[in-house]
């Protein structure tokens, strides 16, 4: 994780919007959001992709209702929308920006369901900019994020249930190949307006490494990391972690998570990872958010090496 940005001057509002593609073609920008209530068993995984230089729009798209998947529209060829990334409608998902970078209304709807999400995301961070990409990792060379609250309905079968609960919400553009993870592992937890973290650990053909902060009294960068993640024996949902956090100031934290409820998400060249809605507790608090984790799925060139099979890079 490089240096924290925080994105409060007037002059920051562009970056709401949608950008100017770079020369790459694999130049892409996206949105997303996501949250979880144990109270109420709701929760949302909402991002979409513009992949401008292809003419082409993606988007994953699932809500959550009694801790179950009752809606999940994906597809990565969707024809590319007309409308500015801070008023968007695609594959379901309607975005308007209520205050740039801060506050935005979400709805989802699916095709073969009744169901409607209605959600209102207010960050209480300011929105903080930082790269993603470096050893190997190409994701997201422009990037910012935030952590706030979210209320909303979910109204499916003649029932509306109101939700309230932290959430996440970021953006990203720049060139992204999604093959340059091989594996990864992410924790995106909130305990509080105090206390949150968004902590990743990558293999790539560069090799691995760690990204990420916790904000505990300020950022604190990532050091190292033992995730200690399990996975369900379909292969692909996260089911929890056993997480020790190091921080470059010496800080240590230990996480425990449960995934209530998983569902997959995929992208191109054979990209696929499992999102865990979660429960977190770490030091008496319980906190709420996101297990994220894509399993290898072939030899990295280090391994290769090991075998005998080739150098490594």
């Amino acid at each position: 994780m490089g240096n924290v940005t925080l994105l409060t001057a007037d002059s920051d509002r562009v970056h709401d919007g949608s950008h100017e593609p770079t020369g790459e073609e694999s130049f892409q920008e996206s949105w997303y959001l996501t949250f979880y209530d144990p109270g109420t068993g709701i929760g949302g995984n909402y991002h979409l992709g513009l992949q401008t230089p292809r003419g082409r729009a993606d988007v994953w798209n699932w809500t959550v209702v009694d801790n179950k998947v009752a809606g999940h529209f994906e597809s990565l060829t969707l024809p590319l929308p007309d409308g500015d990334l801070s008023d968007l409608t695609l594959g379901g998902l309607d975005i308007t920006t209520v205050e740039p970078l801060r506050a935005y209304d979400v709805t989802a709807t699916y095709p073969d369901s009744d169901l409607t999400a209605t959600v209102r995301y207010e960050a209480f961070t300011d929105p903080f900019a930082f790269g993603l990409d470096g050893k190997g990792v190409q994701i997201g060379s422009s990037h910012y994020e935030s952590f706030g609250r979210v209320t909303g309905t979910v109204s499916t079968g003649g029932t509306e249930t109101e939700f309230s609960t932290w959430a996440f919400q970021d953006h990203s553009w720049g060139p992204r190949s999604w093959s340059s993870l091989r594996s990864h592992r992410w924790i995106c937890a909130t305990f509080g307006d105090d206390l949150f973290m968004s902590v990743a650990g990558f293999v790539t053909d560069a090799g691995s490494r760690v990204s990420g902060y916790v904000y505990d009294n300020g950022f604190r960068a990532v050091e190292r990391v033992s995730f200690g993640m399990s996975v369900d024996d379909d292969g692909y949902s996260p089911t929890g972690c056993d997480a020790r956090i190091w921080t470059t100031d010496g800080r240590g934290y230990h996480v425990q998570g449960r995934s209530v409820v998983a569902d997959a998400n995929s992208h191109d060249e054979g990209f696929f990872a499992g999102d865990g809605l979660t429960v977190f507790e770490m030091g008496g608090r319980l906190g709420t958010g996101l297990l994220e984790v894509a399993e290898l799925k072939s030899l990295t060139p280090a391994m290769e090496a090991a075998l005998g099979r080739g150098a490594a890079r």
